[in-house]
């Protein structure tokens, strides 16, 4: 993980941790939200990087339907 992950992985624990011993509803949905974007900049900027450069392929068949 770089510098940059683990500085986000770091602060959305952070974040998860206070939303739980915080008693007031708007600063745990505050921390919540606050976590889930520092998850986001963890993991899906891998995956917007992959779909990026063309690596990812996209099924574009719905569910159920037949390939033939």
């Amino acid at each position: 993980m770089d510098d940059d992950k683990e500085y986000y992985y770091r602060r959305a624990e952070s974040e998860l941790e206070m939303a739980q011993r915080t008693e007031n509803p708007e600063a745990v949905k505050a921390h919540y939200t606050l976590a889930g974007y520092y998850l986001d900049k963890v993991y899906n900027d891998d995956a917007a990087a992959i779909v990026a450069s063309g690596e990812a392929a996209i099924n574009t068949t719905p569910p159920g339907a037949s390939l033939s």
